[in-house]
């Protein structure tokens, strides 16, 4: 059998025939990968959530939160800050039902990862090109329209101060006329500090802190109509709080947080808001604003501020009022004894 066809090799294993030499083993085995690697490749959309879930566990110790606020059917839209390269993966991993996600359009472009990405039925957004990115609209609306679960992360750029930044209102368009949408907030808790984040300036090249992290991913109650920009960034505010107290910990400051730099500390509740330097990198076309002039920066991970009329209303953005805030392991919202307002960017200012 010197000139064996490696096409015969499988019914021929599987009829009792068994190689007798290196080579024919190494077919062997090359054949079986393959079928194994096709097989996997088939079945991914459907395995994907127990075959993350071993993945992470090896390196990240995932608790979830509020997993009961997610509607088991019909059209879901998740709204999530944005810390690291695998906070996609976190969501997928904890999800009590099967979704999609955006995902930035270079992951599309790596070889096998691409390929596999869209086997997962995540959808590529573009950065720039009007055409392309009303085809990822269109994309969104579909896996809503069709009663899907879709996750996003409206800041469209990892964070680079490790705090939530500016939203974007792309997902006010993609929920144009649909009403029946449910909007959930969440936030995702402790993952600056690890690789796949920008801690220390710059992604990867760095040693892991600890042997296994703990990601506390925090699923806020459904958002109340109308839903806008400001009004889902303060909800996924809220459910920072809550992934505050459920992590049990205060993480380190993260670095980029420059206390020069307007900031304000509450003599009972501590340091609630800070700026950082604005990050531009036009090579990369990245640019996030760390700090506005006026104001005293955005709050701290693990906190959340609002600001209310003297009936208790919570008022909309650049509206003034009485500042409040929530933090961590306390349940009420506390008065601060300032006058002050929150823009669209969630900045705030004291009056």
């Amino acid at each position: 059998m010197t000139n064996l066809d490696p096409r015969s090799l499988v019914p021929l294993v599987v009829m009792g025939w068994l190689p007798r030499n290196g080579w024919e083993w190494c077919l062997v085995g090359l054949v079986g990968l393959t079928i194994l690697l096709g097989l996997f490749v088939a079945a991914l959309p459907w395995i994907v959530q127990p075959w993350l879930r071993l993945m992470l566990f090896l390196r990240y110790n995932l608790r979830a939160i509020g997993r009961e606020n997610i509607p088991r059917t019909g059209p879901v839209l998740l709204v999530s800050n944005h810390l690291s390269w695998f906070d996609g993966f976190f969501l997928a991993a904890t999800l009590p039902r099967k979704g999609t996600a955006l995902v930035n359009a270079n992951v599309f472009g790596w070889p096998m990862v691409g390929y596999l990405a869209r086997r997962c039925g995540l959808i590529s957004v573009p950065f720039s090109g009007p055409k392309a990115q009303r085809a990822s609209i269109e994309a969104c609306r579909k896996v809503l329209d069709e009663g899907g679960l879709l996750g996003i992360f409206p800041e469209g750029l990892l964070s680079r101060n490790g705090m939530t930044t500016e939203f974007h209102r792309g997902f006010e368009v993609i929920l144009s006329k649909r009403s029946n949408v449910t909007v959930i907030p969440v936030y995702l808790d402790n993952v600056w500090g690890s690789i796949m984040s920008f801690s220390g300036g710059l992604f990867f090249r760095k040693w892991p802190r600890g042997w296994r992290r703990t990601i506390v991913i925090s699923y806020g109650k459904p958002v109340e109509p109308p839903i806008d920009v400001f009004r889902v960034r303060q909800a996924v505010l809220v459910a920072g709080v809550a992934a505050r107290t459920a992590l049990g910990f205060t993480p380190d400051r993260p670095e980029p947080i420059d206390l020069s730099l307007p900031h304000y500390d509450d003599p009972k509740l501590g340091p609630l808001t800070a700026s950082s330097p604005d990050i531009h990198e036009p090579q990369y076309d990245i640019h996030q604003i760390g700090q506005k002039p006026g104001t005293i920066g955005h709050p701290l991970p693990g906190v959340a501020l609002r600001v209310v009329d003297e009936s208790g209303l919570v008022l909309g953005p650049d509206t003034e009022g009485s500042l409040q805030a929530l933090v961590p392991n306390r349940p009420d919202w506390a008065d601060l004894g300032h006058r002050g307002k929150i823009d669209r960017d969630g900045f705030v200012t004291t009056i």
